[in-house]
């Protein structure tokens, strides 16, 4: 009996070790199943229900609603390069056709002769210009204008105001360039300027 009634009094090891182990078991399922909050709700369903889903953009990670790929598509816009459109390139103006020379005279020293015959019923004026002063060359009459430095620009003037016809004439002469004056009813035919280049060439305007 006395052993018994010892036992009884004075806890023993088991009991030590059998009241631990009730007091560590609440403990060990609590830890277990603890899941943060935010995880739980971090994709709410609201979020695809109207007006939420066509207006705010869901949180990273989420499955997207209809505003964020209206938003993602907007971005990949912008972000993307434009189409690089072609030029139009613009061809420049091609040259004026020359005027193709009425005659040709061969210059001797840079220099050539000018006759002129005056076929009209009224008189000429003429200038050799930069070399002689304005001159009357009358109906009928002809006169040679020697030893023009060329290029050199001669001018005819009808005095009655009537229209020229300016026509050059073959001539045996090496250096000179022989000029029939006369009248004429065709405006195309109206011409007054004679123009001798350095290479002789012989245009008329």
């Amino acid at each position: 009996m006395y052993k018994l009634n010892r036992w009884k009094k004075t806890p023993g090891i088991l009991q030590v070790i059998s009241g631990t182990l009730l007091i560590g078991l609440p403990s060990i399922p609590l830890a277990a199943s603890a899941t943060p909050l935010s995880t739980l709700k971090s994709c709410p369903g609201i979020y695809y229900e109207e007006p939420y889903n066509s207006n705010v953009r869901v949180l990273q990670g989420c499955r997207s609603n209809a505003a964020s790929q209206r938003l993602n598509q907007q971005g990949l816009s912008q972000n993307m390069v434009p189409p690089v459109r072609p030029t139009t390139v613009t061809q420049p103006p091609l040259p004026k056709t020359r005027q193709t020379p009425i005659a040709t005279v061969t210059p001797i020293a840079g220099q050539v002769s000018v006759k002129l015959t005056n076929g009209t019923n009224a008189p000429i004026s003429y200038q050799a210009i930069g070399h002689t002063e304005p001159r009357m060359l009358a109906r009928g009459a002809e006169i040679l204008l020697e030893n023009l430095p060329t290029p050199v620009t001669v001018t005819m003037v009808r005095v009655d105001g009537g229209l020229l016809k300016v026509t050059p004439m073959s001539s045996s002469q090496t250096g000179m360039l022989a000029v029939s004056l006369d009248e004429t009813a065709n405006l195309d035919d109206n011409q007054g300027v004679l123009r001798i280049q350095s290479d002789g060439q012989v245009f008329l305007n």
